[in-house]
Order: structure tokens, then sequence, then C-alpha cells
């Protein structure tokens, strides 16, 4: 009953974009090299074992960066050259991780887009878009955001979390939405764990090592 739990709370507890245009996003330009670099960075089954099932080609996100009123940067002069993304989730631990890998024009751009990310507001922005994820559903109580650190991976490397109480039935389960961000060079990757709250320090070594193995493939 308990892991029955865990996976219905999971459901939906993702930041994704819009598939609706807007005049403030990058332009995209996708080239063969790039959108091979994006997937040669990109998060992959032998990273995590036979126990994790790929969802990727039916579930997969999109993983933009969080866009809110409090922050709304204009990217409409950078351009992406190369995305991919990945969904895995592993049933018996009530464990979800979806990657999001892009590449930017230059590593100038990839700069730029990062800064404008990196805002105070950010914290309060990721809950606005997990809040529109779910629905706005009156069974979710979003707690307090909290920042983490992972360590020094990349140029950039910034970790916060969002435990989330959702009542399921009679009961309430609290599971912890994590959102990791690197940049390098001109690679930047978004990562998004949720899992259940109950061993905080085994899942930060996950997910320190899932950064650190990340931001080690990037090579441009």
């Amino acid at each position: 009953m308990k892991r029955l739990l865990l996976l219905a709370a999971l459901a939906g507890l993702v930041v994704t974009g819009t598939a609706l245009a807007d005049p403030l996003d990058p332009k995209v330009a996708y080239n063969n090299a790039d959108q091979a670099l994006a997937k040669s960075v990109l998060l992959k089954q032998s990273d995590l074992g036979a126990v994790w099932t790929d969802r990727s080609t039916t579930t997969a996100p999109s993983l933009k960066a969080p866009i809110c009123p409090q922050l709304r940067p204009n990217y409409s002069k950078l351009t992406i050259t190369g995305h991919a993304e990945s969904v895995f989730d592993n049933g018996n631990g009530g464990i979800q991780v979806t990657s999001d890998v892009e590449v930017w024009k230059t590593a100038k751009q990839a700069e730029q887009h990062m800064k404008a990310l990196m805002k105070p507001a950010l914290p309060a922005c990721i809950r606005y878009s997990l809040l529109k994820s779910v629905g706005g559903s009156q069974t979710v109580t979003l707690l307090k955001t909290k920042v983490r650190k992972l360590g020094n991976f990349a140029e950039v490397s910034m970790s916060y979390r969002v435990p989330v109480a959702i009542k399921v039935g009679n009961q309430s389960v609290v599971v912890n939405s994590d959102y990791i961000f690197l940049r390098k060079g001109r690679t930047e990757v978004y990562v998004n764990v949720t899992a259940p709250s109950a061993d905080d320090a085994q899942l930060k070594a996950f997910e320190t090592r899932l950064a650190k193995t990340l931001a080690a493939r990037i090579k441009t």
C-alpha cells in the first residue's frame, strides 16, 4: 500500500514547459553535431541500473527553464543548437528521474541564459511552475523550498528542493521534488528527482553521484 501511495504521489511532480510559443523563448536551430552532444551527456540506463525503467519515449516532458510572473527573462536573442531528454523510474523505490540537456550556440549564450535564470526569484518560480504542473490540486501542499549543496562539479552547480505533501485517500505522503541545475561551457543540464522523503542522506548521495556523472560528460 505504501509503495502504491508513493507512485500515485509522484505523478505530475515535474516542472514542465508549455507547448505554446513564447516571444521571450530562445531561437531553436538544432544541428546534428550538437544534438549528438546533448544525447551523449544525457542520463542513461547504465547510470542507474537494471531495476530502473526507461520512460523516455512515452512520458518525456519538456524540462523548460521555469518561467513565472516574478521571473520572465528575455532569451529571444539566444539560440539552442542541441536538446535531449530522458525519464526513468524505479517502481519499487518510488523514485523518478528526469534529465534535460541543452546545448547553446556559444558558451557566452549559455552563461547569459543561466545567469538570467539564477535569480533570487527562481525558488518561487519553481514552486509556481510545479503548482501549474499538478493542476492546482487541492490535495497538494508545497512546503518550504530549500537550497541544497551537492558540490562544485561545473561552472554552475545548484540544487533546490520543494517538499510536497500529497493527500492520497485518507493518508498524507511527503515527496521531495529536487531540481539540479548544471552548466559547463555551452552545455546546460537540468535534473528533476522526485522521491519519498524517508531517507534524505541516501537521496543526497544518489543526486550527488548523478550530478557528478553528468557534469563529467560535458566536453563543450
